[in-house]
């Protein structure tokens, strides 16, 4: 078979171990487009046949970028297109430019699209997400198949009226969750806080699993000021090696010093498997209050590391984690989501048969050598 996979950036962790465990699972070549060029997660091309890049706008007039850059990464997908035929075209992640491409359906036996949260409430054209809105309806006229999960499929049907195609759910894997689950059985918590260099006495605090704003660290942290108490008792972690600017890691170290409490964050390295592993199971409790986003895998390897997860309510977690098996706190707001905190950190026993079980439900959910299959069956099918 042969594959494109058009996607953000080829050098992602998900994208980088979907092309891994799809050349395990199948005979298939891959052929990758990123938007967005970066190597910023340290990850190789070997699991790729081709990758090739688009160049954004890069003329000096910064008011016009904003209107411009998507209709300019567009032409660069539509050139290399030019003349290329594939068994199936899969969109993992629909942003902006993937929409302007009209004949995209042209190139390929079957078009596939997969959406990883947020598409319909950020991402814009010409600075108008109703207009983008408007060509993701156009490009769902001509798709043959939505993958996602079967929560964000059920959501999907209302938002895209025009497609006809079929839904068929897969999920993403975790890389880390392999180690995590090996890990768990020969280091607890204690442990993998002295090997991360943090206090055992206190209860590690997640206030965001990337170093993109979105998550609202700093708003956290202002948030914690009002609770004064929560100093001798948690210690907070941040891990800002995804997706961060050097400028806003340092904006959240100079409010993560100002606060007082003790903290961790990481920066300006990648990390391995067995980082990201460490790093979830020293973690007690995670808050997820991002202003947008999917049910991520970083999420599940939490719950799955046996971390208290508070979440915002905008988030519509609620059927993710009911279809999963999964439990959490959920908050309206930051100013709920610390006091709901502080509830925790001061009833912390309360609250492990819950991350027991979720722990449980999770270890067959998300293993890339178990869900890699879904994948596989999607596509064999859609090619019958």
């Amino acid at each position: 078979m042969k594959l494109l996979l058009i996607v953000g950036s080829a050098n992602d962790i998900f994208i980088y171990n979907y092309a891994k465990w799809l050349k395990k699972s199948m005979d298939v070549t891959i052929d990758v487009f990123e938007f967005y060029a970066s190597n910023q997660q340290g990850y190789g091309n070997e699991n790729y046949d081709n990758v090739t890049s688009a160049k954004g706008y890069q003329l000096p007039l910064p008011k016009g970028r904003g209107l411009v850059d998507a209709f300019v990464r567009a032409h660069c997908l539509k050139k290399f297109l030019k003349g290329e035929q594939y068994d199936i075209i899969h969109v993992q992640w629909v942003v902006a430019p993937i929409v302007l491409v009209r004949d995209l359906r042209s190139h390929c036996r079957k078009l596939v699209l997969s959406f990883w949260g947020g598409e319909f409430e950020k991402q814009t054209v010409l600075c108008s997400n109703k207009l983008y809105r408007y060509y993701l309806n156009k490009l769902s006229m001509h798709t043959d198949c939505i993958i996602n999960s079967g929560t964000t499929c059920k959501t999907l049907l209302n938002k895209l009226p025009y497609f006809s195609g079929e839904y068929k759910v897969a999920f993403l894997g975790s890389a880390p969750l392999e180690n995590i689950y090996s890990m768990m059985r020969t280091e607890g918590k204690e442990l993998a806080k002295e090997r991360m260099n943090m206090p055992v006495n206190k209860k590690v605090v997640l206030i965001g699993y990337s170093g993109k704003p979105i998550h609202r660290q700093i708003q956290i942290i202002k948030e914690m000021k009002n609770h004064p108490d929560l100093r001798d008792k948690i210690h907070l972690l941040a891990p800002m090696t995804r997706g961060a600017s050097e400028d806003f890691v340092q904006k959240v170290e100079n409010e993560l010093k100002d606060l007082g409490f003790t903290y961790t964050l990481i920066s300006g390295r990648f990390l391995s498997d067995e980082d990201m592993a460490r790093i979830r199971i020293s973690t007690d409790i995670t808050l997820q209050l991002s202003e947008w986003d999917g049910f991520s895998r970083s999420i599940i390897e939490c719950l799955c590391s046996k971390s208290v997860l508070i979440y915002g309510d905008w988030l519509g977690y609620e059927n993710h984690m009911a279809s999963s098996g999964f439990e959490g706190t959920g908050a309206t707001s930051v100013e709920d989501a610390i006091s709901k905190l502080e509830d925790v950190v001061n009833h912390i026993d309360d609250y492990m048969g819950i991350t027991e079980k979720n722990s449980e439900n999770g270890r067959h959910q998300a293993i890339w050598s178990e869900c890699i299959m879904d994948w596989v069956n999607a596509y064999q099918d859609l090619l019958k």
